[in-house]
């Protein structure tokens, strides 16, 4: 999750883009809101496993799944905003996240142990990542190209 939150250089941005810093700063409350989700559902994960836990374990998944899914689309949105572009491979990257997220809890509905279902949700995070690192980084740095050329 650290590793998606800085593929985005919001310095840089809110440098060509000063008066969207309120979007910025209260953008990160939703966002901020996903990683103490995603803590909170650690917690209740590795209570499961200690048997002090009374939810099932599709519960467990859901509770990690959602936060984690709120935290990514938070950073999606952050940068889309604040860049007033649309790139249609985040929307592709999202949309390989989301399917990732939702396989984890399909998974455990299917009966499957929850360690494999808490190791699928950790997967979601690398489809950005991964996408990023190949490809979005490209589409990135013409964003920013642009952004500074319209500042110019």
């Amino acid at each position: 999750m650290w590793w998606v939150y800085f593929a985005t250089p919001f310095g840089e941005v809110l440098s060509h883009r000063r008066r969207r810093g309120y979007l910025f700063g209260y953008g990160h409350i939703p966002l901020l809101m996903g990683i103490a989700g995603a803590g909170a559902g650690l917690h209740v994960a590795g209570l499961f496993l200690e048997h002090h836990a009374r939810v099932g374990e599709v519960a467990v998944v859901i509770f990690l799944a959602i936060p984690v899914a709120l935290y990514l689309l938070m950073v999606y949105l952050l940068h889309t905003l604040l860049l007033s572009v649309a790139d249609p491979f985040h929307l592709l990257l999202l949309a390989g996240t989301l399917a990732v997220l939702t396989v984890s809890v399909l998974l455990s509905v299917a009966g499957i142990p929850l360690a494999v279902c808490l190791l699928v949700i950790m997967l979601a995070p690398f489809v950005t990542v991964v996408g990023y690192e190949t490809v979005g980084y490209r589409h990135q740095q013409r964003m920013l190209a642009d952004l500074g050329a319209a500042r110019d």
